[in-house]
């Protein structure tokens, strides 16, 4: 009896240990496949979490590039219209310093007693669009231009092409302020004539002419003046270089795109 019994007590020790056994696999196979599927999960997640990102990345680099390309059309637009005034300071001042006034030809280009003497007293900014560009550095949104080709294209117009032509623009200044101290001392009715509708505007242009040709201080600066001119008009040419670099970089992306 006492055999039969620690038989017994045998077959169910075998019994339960068998059956921890086959409960620690179950636990550990269901763990095993609760933590593969919690990996899974992680890495799904962090994949859809990327591409997510990739596809934010994608619209905010069409918008700042999109953006880019507007202002280099209003850009294009700009320099155009500067370079056909300038041009024209430039036809107006070489017929004054010319020794024979050719009244027809100056009367067809200047127009107006203004527009004459605004050559000889202003001087023209040169202030082309920029605000999309300095939002985008403000607020670090060029981050996502990729092409460097863009972004050195961007650094040379905005700064180097850019302060080139301004400073010009900042000689001119100065020699403007010598022009106008030069008439107001030395023939102040000049002034007067271009204000007084009863002069005429030929006859307003022979005065000029005339006063150029027999002051050689003022003559002098309108040389100098003249130089700053074409020297305006190159660096303006350069900027304008650029700006169609920085053009067929853009088209070239929207067009694979």
């Amino acid at each position: 009896m006492s055999l039969l019994c620690l038989n017994n007590l045998i077959l169910n020790s075998y019994i339960a240990l068998k059956r921890v056994k086959m409960f620690k696999r179950k636990f550990f196979l269901k763990l095993g496949l609760e933590i593969i599927a919690i990996i899974i999960g992680i890495s799904a997640s962090f994949w859809i979490s990327e591409i997510s990102v990739e596809r934010d990345k994608s619209i905010q680099r069409e918008r700042v590039l999109k953006s880019i390309l507007v202002e280099s059309n209003d850009i294009k637009n700009y320099c155009d219209e500067r370079i056909k005034i300038w041009n024209q300071d430039i036809e107006i001042y070489n017929l004054l310093l010319n020794e024979k006034l050719n009244i027809e030809i100056l009367k067809n280009i200047a127009i107006s007693k203004n527009r004459v003497e605004y050559n000889l007293i202003y001087y023209r900014d040169f202030d082309p669009p920029m605000n999309r560009y300095r939002s985008l550095v403000n607020t670090g949104d060029l981050k996502y231009v990729q092409s460097e080709n863009i972004k050195e294209a961007l650094t040379r117009l905005h700064n180097l092409n850019f302060s080139k032509v301004v400073s010009t623009v900042d000689y001119e200044k100065k020699i403007i302020e010598l022009i106008i101290d030069l008439i107001t001392q030395e023939n102040p009715k000049l002034f007067l004539k271009g204000n007084n509708s009863k002069i005429s505007f030929e006859n307003y242009l022979k005065s000029l002419h005339k006063f150029i040709q027999e002051n050689e201080k003022l003559k002098s600066n309108l040389i100098v003046q003249l130089k700053y001119f074409k020297t305006r008009i190159s660096s303006l040419k350069f900027y304008i270089l650029t700006l169609e670099e920085l053009q067929y970089e853009l088209s070239d992306i929207f067009k694979v795109n």
